[in-house]
């Protein structure tokens, strides 16, 4: 027969909180007289003076008790703790509670309280919208986790403290994964529960896990308690029908099987979880205000708005045929398990899903921990979790002993699963930070949005170039959630509470709530580039994105809608409703989505997997699609282009990749080109980058120290992390060498493959081109010095093949026959005739009348050999302003250093040239090139020079001596049937000869008279000059 106690008037009339002793021997209240009371729960002891602790000086609101602790909030902030006696813990005669200090001191109430199952952790909820973890070692706040939009009033730990569910005032309820080093959100219930008054506790209401950690109650706003299944935290079931007033407090028995609730009906309810029906009610006199369930018996205490207390004796009448709801779950059976430890590495590593760039030392942490936590295991090894594997990793051998059939096998951990409510994010938004939020911060500037009241914001946004745009602020009525940003615009929208995952709003939204899309130009010129649309009802935007050629908005129905800057709509296109953001420069736009399918885990956690759709902004072409992978374990948080056009994204992990090839659609590829998190492993800090954007050399961020994830106001400044492709060896020198390398080839291709893609020239132009390739040269002449030092010639042999301009072969030919690698040397210089000899021919065959300038390539529309002299002009620039050696080589950049000097004395060997025959008429023409500076021409491998040496000096005396010598030489020529151009086709050799006179000795003399060509033709061409003026 049940039974309740006439009431204990604790304390004075007023919201009192309760809650049982972990043992079930004694019951904590607190109340608005500022104190906390113990009271014995035995009814023989129930007679015994209350202990009384008088430490608060406001009015109590929350209570926490676990083994060795009683934790009390009070209206002002302070959370207070309190030591139990080891004769308490014990289950001993005679209670012992000493405080111990306190905890944490909050500048707004403190609505609720949770202890964490190892006793280390406390979570408190205050009206400031967020939530505090403190450590219980040393009050240390461990982590804040921000996202509540308004006063959080209620957090509740799951029993294995993997979890923490908490409660806002908004309605909303979210799952924080508490497992990593930084707690992440991984699960919102938008608008599911009361929106209440912050500050009137009697209509706050509370969330809380059964014992076995499976479930989830929460009292709804139709007066109904949702369970919501914590394998896939979907609703399981309604318990619906009894209350009629706001639930404000829930209570499990200790083995699940029935929860409690009290409402401001003046009812408590005792619902059958396997039935979905209450069994039993009581109705009281006043409105109450918590409840609990003694963890060891048959037994409730609640209590009400007047500070009386009640206890309920043999709730449940057991003789009827109802459950005992004291009863343990065994260990495998099916209740919750703790970990392994052995396990433990595992499961975590197959469990970091929601981690981002911030706390590398999460695994450091997790390990401490669980050490730590071995004292704990006998005391908590009657919780077990079904779910995990066990130590042994034999998860799927069971054995029938008992001859009662066997045992249902364990379901794998990963599952596949259809996938869930896609959350989306707009790329530069924070959630609120304080009163304050980015909206958008890009390298063009910011856009902060500031609360005021219930009726607006204030939007301020904030240029980089002030020269460019002024900074301005505008009174948002409409409370935008989201903001991209480009040169020529802003474009803001509002959305669902859902979909901005409750970080935008404030205040209640209506059923019809009705989203905008505007837009603001910054152009001068135009009087009013101002335009704003309304969405149609239950059509909400998921993400945005602008550029100076239009914009796109992606809606809750799979709608992309693209838009004009002057705001015509342009296009409309159905999408996957999987879209995750977009991302938009000049005529491109990107589109980033979730993989069709999807793992999940058995705790709700996610493995997420991506595609992306690469489109012109007006949607008329395709330009590449496929999937966008990330680390593993991780998640998509930044996408964007880069100054040069490029696509990119960064994941939770802090790797940043690039798109590359897109221009070719079936070629595109992704290329990590940086992981940030390694990087500041190597600088021997703890912080995170928050990415802003990122350039062909440099990922733009903003360095967060220590647990901060976000950008502080006012703005910061920004840092610059160098691109560092992850090559192997990146330690050594080669390795670095080989990365730079691999981010100035991948650089130029993007170049030339956007110029391509657009039909424009390579930025800067040819001579830009040709300097870029100088320098990616360069790069490749280090590579090639340090594999000679090393003797490995075919690496260097590799390296040569990759060489682009022919200065820079020589240029290895002598690093070659510097460092004595002349076999090397001589297979080099077969590979020069080789590859560049075939690019002769053509470039000579498209000469016309020895006009070699830029600007005849340009009118004959000639862009290989308008590239090849535009690199030829470049590399002979270059040796003047960077100071290069008459050897081709850098004194400042190129580790040859004074070899390469001492190797310089000889001249740089001239562009080749061709004595093509004609009618039986010699016509040499030769490239531009520098007049040799010395009397040796370049002969690595000492074949006979000419029978006539030649002193060749810079002056006029040069020019008659090769007039000399030249005669010499076309007379030779003439003679020969085989023209020049036939000899250069055959196969190159040190023994090869034409005529009589060795090959190698005819093409020096050929080079000379080139020279000696050049200048009696420019002399010819000045006589006629002054006979036609005369």
């Amino acid at each position: 027969m049940n039974s309740i106690t006439s009431p204990r008037y604790a304390h004075a009339e007023g919201y009192t909180a309760l809650a049982f002793g972990k043992g079930g021997q004694f019951v904590c209240t607190g109340g608005s007289d500022s104190l906390v009371r113990v009271f014995y729960a035995a009814k023989s002891e129930r007679d015994q003076e209350a202990i009384t602790l008088e430490q608060h000086s406001d009015n109590v609101l929350s209570l926490a008790v676990s083994r060795s602790k009683i934790i009390s909030g009070d209206e002002e902030g302070m959370v207070l703790g309190f030591d139990l006696g080891q004769s308490l813990a014990s289950d001993s005669d005679g209670l012992s509670v000493e405080p111990s200090g306190t905890i944490l001191r909050s500048t707004l109430p403190a609505r609720d309280i949770s202890i964490s199952s190892n006793e280390r952790q406390v979570a408190v909820a205050t009206d400031d919208e967020n939530i505090r973890v403190v450590s219980l070692l040393d009050m240390a706040v461990l982590h804040t986790l921000v996202g509540h939009r308004g006063s959080v009033n209620s957090v509740a730990y799951s029993p294995d403290s993997n979890f923490l569910a908490s409660s806002g005032c908004d309605g909303t309820v979210r799952i924080w994964d508490m497992r990593d080093g930084d707690p992440s959100c991984v699960q919102i219930f938008p608008k599911i529960s009361y929106v209440c008054e912050p500050g009137n506790s009697m209509e706050q209401y509370k969330v809380r896990w059964s014992p076995d950690g499976r479930t989830l109650a929460i009292p709804c706003a139709d007066h109904s308690i949702k369970l919501v299944e914590r394998n896939n935290w979907d609703v399981s079931a309604l318990l619906a029908g009894r209350h009629t007033n706001t639930i404000g407090h829930l209570a499990w028995s200790p083995n699940s099987k029935y929860l409690a609730s009290v409402s401001l009906d003046c009812q408590i309810v005792v619902w059958d979880i396997a039935a979905r029906k209450a069994i039993l009610s009581h109705a009281n006199a006043n409105a109450l205000c918590q409840v609990d369930w003694n963890p060891q018996g048959n037994m409730l205490a609640f209590s009400d708005c007047t500070g009386a207390m009640y206890i309920w004796d043999d709730v449940i009448p057991i003789g009827q045929g109802h459950a005992a709801p004291f009863e343990r779950v065994l260990a495998g059976a099916g209740s919750l398990s703790n970990k392994s430890k052995a396990h433990a590495g595992t499961t975590d590593s197959a469990n970091e899903l929601m981690s981002d760039l911030f706390d590398d030392s999460a695994t450091a942490n997790r390990a401490a921990e669980d050490a730590m936590d071995e004292d704990d295991d006998d005391d908590e090894g009657d919780l077990l979790d079904a779910g995990d594997a066990t130590a042994d990793g034999m998860d799927d051998f069971v054995v029938d002993d008992d001859g009662a059939g066997y045992a249902e096998r364990q379901a794998p951990r990963w599952t596949a699963v259809a996938p869930s409510e896609v959350q989306c994010f707009q790329p530069g938004s924070t959630p609120w930070i304080g009163s304050r939020r980015y909206l958008a911060f890009t390298m063009v500037g910011s856009v902060v949005s500031i609360a005021q009241d219930e009726s607006h914001n204030t939007i301020e946004i904030e240029f980089y170039d002030k020269s460019a745009h002024r900074d301005f602020h505008f009174s948002d009525s409409f409370k935008f959630s989201m903001a991209a940003l480009c040169e020529t615009g802003c474009l803001f929208a509002t959305t669902s509470r859902e979909l901005a995952n409750d970080q935008s709003l404030r205040g209640s939204a209506d059923a019809d709530e009705v989203s905008v899309v505007s837009y603001k130009g910054f152009a001068s010129w135009s009087a009013n580039s101002d335009w704003t649309f309304k969405l149609p009802p239950k059509e909400h935007p998921r993400c945005i994105a602008t550029s100076s050629h239009g914009a796109a908005v992606i809606t809750s129905l799979g709608n992309l809608r693209l838009f004009t800057c002057g705001g015509t709509q342009r296009h409309i296109e159905s999408l996957p409703n999987r879209a995750v953001t977009c991302v938009a420069r000049g005529d491109m736009l990107m589109v980033i989505l979730e993989a069709m399918g999807t793992i999940r885990s058995s705790s709700g956690m996610k493995q997420l997997e991506y595609e992306y759709v690469l489109m012109s902004i007006d949607g008329q072409s395709r330009l590449a699609a496929g999937s966008c992978p990330v680390t593993p374990a991780s998640e998509i948080v930044w996408a964007g282009f880069s100054e040069e056009g490029h696509p990119a994204v960064c994941d939770s992990k802090g790797m940043l990749r690039v798109l590359h090839r897109y221009w070719m659609a079936n070629n595109a590829s992704w290329i990590p080109v940086l992981d940030s998190r390694k990087l500041s492993r190597d600088r021997g800090k703890r912080e995170g980058f928050w990415p802003v954007a990122i350039s062909a050399k440099q990922f733009i961020v903003v360095a967060c120290r220590g647990k901060s994830k976000y950008p502080p106001f006012p703005k910061p400044i920004l840092d610059e992390l160098d691109i560092d492709v992850p090559l192997l060896n990146a330690d050594t020198q080669v390795g670095q060498q080989e990365a730079k390398y691999f981010a100035s080839r991948l650089f130029i291709e993007q170049q030339r493959g956007e110029a391509e893609r657009t039909g424009s020239e390579y930025p800067g132009g040819a001579s830009m081109l040709a300097r870029d390739e100088l320098e990616q040269d360069k790069l490749l002449l280090r590579l090639i010095q340090l594999a000679c030092k090393s003797d490995k010639t075919q690496r260097a042999m590799d390296l040569a093949t990759m060489i682009g301009l022919e200065q820079s072969f020589d240029a290895a030919v002598k690093i070659a026959v510097f460092l004595k690698q002349s076999s090397l040397a001589e297979r080099l210089m077969r590979l020069r005739e080789t590859k560049f000899a075939s690019q002769d021919v053509e470039d000579e065959g498209d000469m016309s009348d020895g006009s070699h300038s830029e600007t005849d390539a340009k009118q004959h529309n000639l862009p290989h050999r308008s590239r090849r002299q535009a690199a030829a002009a470049t590399y002979g620039r270059a040796r003047r302003a960077a100071d290069i050696n008459d050897d081709g080589l850098s004194g400042s950049d190129c580790d040859l250093g004074v070899e390469a000097l001492e190797l310089g004395k000889v001249a740089r060997p001239p562009l080749p040239e061709e004595a093509l025959t004609r009618n039986n008429k010699i016509s040499l023409v030769s490239r531009p090139a520098q007049p040799p500076t010395t009397s040796k021409p370049f002969n690595p491998f000492g074949v006979a020079l000419p029978s006539k040496s030649m002193e060749i000096k810079r002056s006029d005396s040069f020019f008659d001596a090769a007039d000399k010598h030249s005669d010499e030489v076309v007379a030779r020529a003439s003679t020969s049937a085989l023209p020049t151009a036939a000899k250069r086709q055959s196969p190159p050799g040190d023994d090869d000869t034409a005529n009589g006179v060795p090959r190698k000795q005819a093409k020096k003399s050929t080079k000379l008279t080139a020279f000696a060509f050049k200048k009696t033709t420019a002399a010819n061409d000045a006589e006629d000059g002054d006979q036609s003026d005369s």
